[in-house]
């Protein structure tokens, strides 16, 4: 299982190849109708999230508001992807619009390979890279093929609440890495969290800060400056941010860069800070 970050070049060609790849555009339907990478379909992350707990506010049932990924069993994903066209063994390039999308394309990839596909690439720079390229542009809606897709769960991908708690508890709590904005991290922003502050042990590492200003991913050098040295030495180590998108981009960036695979917490933030009994950090 891997991934891979690819420009629209290589793109171009493995639109090309035999067998067929499958491409997904994770930016959101309306974006897609209006035009595409060809042969793409729109995938939402927010439809594959399952249901906030009781005694949650109401807000955090609005889709994008609440990020833990579904159980396997709860949203029949064998005959979803298949009808989208996935399959397990067939790569699948994945595409949002890079720092504008807040992460959608990598929470996409990351929720692609903890279920099973094999292989999965993410496109430097997203839509505004293919077009800027000169890539074909598609409209409307595509007839897909099915797949055939099989859910094979990689628990190394993920890492959940009772984990984690079990962890705190422990006092053997792993290291993070904290993907939101340095205030939310600090806890200065966004009162509809059930409690703002960081987990304990992370370190803020900002999503924005892993593009240059062309919008594409910051090179491998440039990578291994900004994360703190003792992340990159950690055993334990996992990701989260506010539901899980902007730390399944860092993590898929991570892994491409460095052959490891990062955990993402999921249900992040939001999920962590509805049970008063563990703590929400505030400040540095």
């Amino acid at each position: 299982m891997t991934v891979t970050i690819i420009s629209p070049p290589e793109l171009k060609l493995l639109l090309r190849a035999t067998p067929p790849i499958t491409v997904i555009d994770a930016r959101g339907t309306e974006d897609h109708l209006k035009g595409h990478v060809p042969f793409s379909i729109p995938m939402n992350w927010e439809c594959w999230s399952a249901r906030p707990p009781a005694g949650a506010s109401l807000d955090l049932s609005e889709p994008g508001y609440w990020g833990e990924l579904a159980a396997p069993g709860a949203l029949d994903y064998e005959r979803r992807f298949t009808a989208a066209g996935i399959s397990n063994d067939i790569p699948v390039v994945v595409y949002a619009d890079g720092r504008v999308s807040k992460g959608r394309e990598g929470r996409i990839a990351w929720m692609l390979l903890y279920l099973g596909v094999r292989h999965v690439c993410i496109l430097n720079g997203g839509w505004s890279a293919w077009v800027n390229s000169g890539g074909e542009i598609e409209e409307g809606e595509n007839r897909v093929r099915p797949g055939e897709f099989k859910i094979r769960t990689q628990p190394a991908r993920r890492v959940t609440f009772h984990q984690l708690r079990h962890h705190y508890l422990r006092g053997t709590m792993p290291c993070s890495v904290d993907t939101r904005l340095l205030t939310e991290f600090q806890g200065l922003s966004y009162d509809y969290q059930p409690r703002p502050g960081h987990l304990p042990g992370a370190s803020p590492l900002t999503f924005e800060s892993l593009f240059e200003e062309n919008g594409q991913f910051v090179s491998k050098s440039r990578f291994f400056t900004l994360t703190p040295p003792d992340v990159l030495l950690a055993e334990n180590l996992f990701t989260y941010c506010e539901v899980g998108v902007r730390a399944s981009t860092y993590a898929m960036l991570y892994e491409a860069y460095t052959g490891r695979v990062l955990p993402v917490y999921d249900g992040s933030i939001m999920e962590w800070g509805l049970y008063k009994e563990l703590p929400v950090l505030a400040g540095n």
